[in-house]
């Protein structure tokens, strides 16, 4: 059976590239009912002298992670004593995390200001928008120093009600709860 594209030409996924009788499937390939196919879109390579086949990608798929200076968004999941345990779900400018990665946010750096206790910047569920400030990871330091860096969104612990930003606080509109948070001046809910 001859293959359906040719070395040098483009293979979509699911193209079918020959049969288990001819080659040899490797990379990027896969065999339903004895025919291999291409895993990917890429472009096939057709070795004959040694009968296998494989795809090169066009595109490297490359994960995404969090850099040294990168913004990143993420969800405070746990806070102990001094730190607060977040889930980076996405870096900002350059996509959403197929699988989050751990950041953790010290009480030394919430806030260029004194701050007492972890649990007057952020509380579990808040939604933080932070700064990598570690070279490797996961997992990755964060920072919240800065107006626009903080939490983003929250809710009242109360009533579950998205909290409102009332100044350099955040208020809850159904029971008019009080909370103390290091808030950014993006804060989604006005």
């Amino acid at each position: 059976m001859r293959p359906s594209s040719r070395a040098g030409e483009v293979a979509v996924p699911g193209e079918l590239l020959g049969v288990i009788e001819e080659f040899i499937p490797r990379d990027n390939t896969y065999v339903v009912g004895g025919s291999i196919r291409s895993l990917v879109l890429g472009v096939p390579i057709y070795d004959l002298r040694e009968h296998v086949v494989s795809v090169r990608p066009l595109w490297e798929n490359k994960p995404l992670l969090p850099r040294l200076g990168d913004i990143v968004y993420s969800q405070v999941e746990r806070v102990r004593d001094f730190i607060a345990v977040a889930s980076i779900f996405e870096v900002e400018g350059r996509g959403s995390l197929k699988v989050p990665f751990t950041g953790i946010l010290h009480v030394a750096q919430i806030s260029t200001s004194y701050v007492k206790t972890i649990y007057d910047a952020v509380r579990i569920g808040d939604i933080i928008r932070a700064k990598v400030v570690s070279e490797g990871g996961p997992p990755f330091l964060l920072s919240t120093k800065g107006k626009d860096l903080g939490v983003v969104y929250a809710l009242c612990p109360e009533c579950m009600v998205p909290l409102r930003r009332r100044g350099v606080h955040l208020v809850c509109p159904r029971c008019r709860r009080v909370s103390r948070r290091k808030v950014s001046e993006l804060y989604v809910v006005k």
